[in-house]
């Protein structure tokens, strides 16, 4: 994975300031690419690149990436991972390469197909490609989100980056955008396509745009509520076989690869899939010597001791959150409050110390239902005796003491919840479960009514796939649509980024996530 940024003039000629102000913006990235950088000017366009090396680390991978002929040019963040079978399809054409990146199958997939190419790539990226003889630029973001890809247009000038630091770097940004201060504050992030200030915009997933002397277009080039129904007959056994190659897929790499081993199902699974294919696996876990409530290091090491992986459990101390906790808010570049951000942010620098690609199990609960909100959903939706005592013994729920950080007190907590949200519509709930603060304590702190009528008119389109798929299956769209990029994947980024690792989600493979989806909801 890396850091892009660039420029983008469609009615001038790029000066050196704007070369200046491309390589401020990739100092901006360098803990995203700490290995190498380039830049590429051509017409009203300079491009950028940092580096993280882990296919073809020879300087043959050096981007921007040019083609043979000199008409496109491209910066790509992210890894294909099925590139070694594009290539030989290509290479049984007749096609020959000078590298052996990805980055050069892409682009020629792009000479060869134009967008639609995207469609042949089986793995996440962010990515840029100029062409010299149309004066275009064209822009795309992997299927699921998992990497960033932000932009902002004045005038005729159009500006991109992977982080929202960078983009700032590239040209004044206007204010805070208060309807995104109010998401902010009721979900502790700020979902695509807005971000806090008014004047950047973030790609959604599974869009692409093209930016030309006619203006911007944007479209969606996937759409995961189109898959059509699972119609083979095992689903247990084609996803196993899907799942483990999803996961052979992910262990190619030039560099030291290992995995995230929390003790959790999902990432059992994905260090056991690992480790059958790759021998002294190493696995990585945290664990917290001072708080044996939140600790499940135990956990991680009886599935090493299991699957036979080389594992490290890193010890962490109140001392150690604490000094980590300036150097967290200093890499973000934007507002973010996922409390979970803390100890990811210690995992990822210290996993990195070891090797320099981690495969996770992130996806899983979003994809497969595996959060208790889902549980609860079906039992909302066909509520038996347990779940009808448990909505009329709401008042005493309501005067038990609720807490997360006592068993009986998170129960109590978790009980009152299902009960006030047992006659609300679906939209309703989701909001509701998806918001960390209440929409009173979010108005007393704004008292800002158009920007609490921007929030709610924005959390129509984040429910709106609630009415795409049946059943659960609506929800967990929504969830892999908005709650995913933009928090779950978002904080993956960020906080393996900050050390320059990079984290491979095999339970986000496309075949994994379709098969899923083309299941009933029960």
């Amino acid at each position: 994975m890396c850091g892009i940024a660039g420029i983008h003039h469609t009615q001038a000629i790029a000066g050196r300031h704007d070369v200046v102000l491309v390589h401020s913006a990739l100092d901006r990235l360098a803990h995203r690419g700490p290995d190498d950088d380039g830049s590429y000017q051509s017409g009203g366009t300079v491009l950028g690149h940092r580096r993280l090396s882990i296919i073809d680390t020879s300087d043959a991978g050096h981007q921007p990436f040019t083609d043979e002929n000199g008409r496109h040019t491209i910066v790509f963040n992210g890894e294909v991972f099925n590139y070694r079978e594009l290539r030989a399809g290509l290479e049984a054409a007749g096609h020959t390469f000078r590298s052996r990146s990805d980055t050069e199958v892409l682009l020629r997939l792009f000479t060869l197909k134009g967008p639609d190419f995207l469609h042949d790539l089986n793995g996440f990226f962010a990515l840029a490609i100029h062409d010299r003889e149309t004066g275009e630029l064209f822009l795309a973001r992997d299927r699921f989100g998992i990497k960033p890809l932000l932009w902002a247009h004045h005038g005729a000038t159009f500006r991109f980056a992977s982080e929202l630091g960078a983009l700032e770097v590239l040209g004044a940004l206007p204010d805070v955008d208060r309807a995104s201060l109010a998401q902010y504050l009721t979900f502790h992030h700020v979902p695509a396509p807005h971000t806090i200030l008014t004047g950047a915009r973030r790609l959604l997933p599974g869009h692409r745009m093209t930016v030309g002397p006619k203006g911007i277009s944007i479209e969606r080039w996937y759409d995961l509520a189109s898959v059509g129904p699972y119609t083979g007959p095992d689903p247990a056994s084609d996803l196993k076989d899907l799942l483990q190659d999803a996961v052979r897929l992910r262990l190619i790499a030039d560099v030291p690869v290992g995995c995230y081993l929390s003790g959790g199902l999902d990432s059992s699974i994905i260090s056991a899939l690992a480790a059958r294919s790759h021998p002294q696996l190493r696995t990585f876990s945290i664990g917290y010597s001072e708080d044996p409530w939140y600790d499940e290091s135990a956990h991680a090491e009886e599935v090493a001791r299991h699957i036979g992986s080389d594992h490290t459990t890193f010890r962490l101390s109140r001392e150690d959150l604490a000094e980590a906790y300036p150097r967290l808010l200093a890499s973000l570049s934007e507002p973010f409050a996922d409390s979970s951000a803390l100890p990811s942010f210690l995992l990822a620098e210290r996993t990195r110390r070891e090797v320099k690609v981690a495969l996770s199990g992130d996806g899983a609960d979003e994809v497969f239902g595996g959060y208790r909100k889902h549980q609860a959903e079906l039992r909302w939706r066909a509520p038996g005796a347990l779940e009808r005592a448990v909505v009329a013994l709401a008042p005493v729920w309501r005067n038990l003491p609720r807490s997360r950080e006592s068993r009986w007190g998170d129960a109590f907590r978790k009980l009152d919840r299902f009960a006030s949200l047992s006659g609300a519509a679906a939209e309703g709930r989701y909001l509701a479960l998806a918001a960390f603060e209440e929409p009173g304590v979010v108005e007393d702190l704004l008292r800002d009514r158009d920007a609490l009528a921007g929030m709610r008119t924005r959390s129509e389109a984040m429910v709106a796939p609630l009415t795409r798929a049946p059943g659960l299956n609506g929800v967990l769209l929504a969830d892999v649509l908005h709650t995913l990029p933009n928090d779950m994947l978002h904080k993956v980024d960020v906080t393996s980024m900050a050390h320059g690792l990079e984290v491979r989600p095999p339970f986000l493979d496309r075949r994994v996530v379709e098969l899923a989806f083309g299941l009933p909801d029960r």
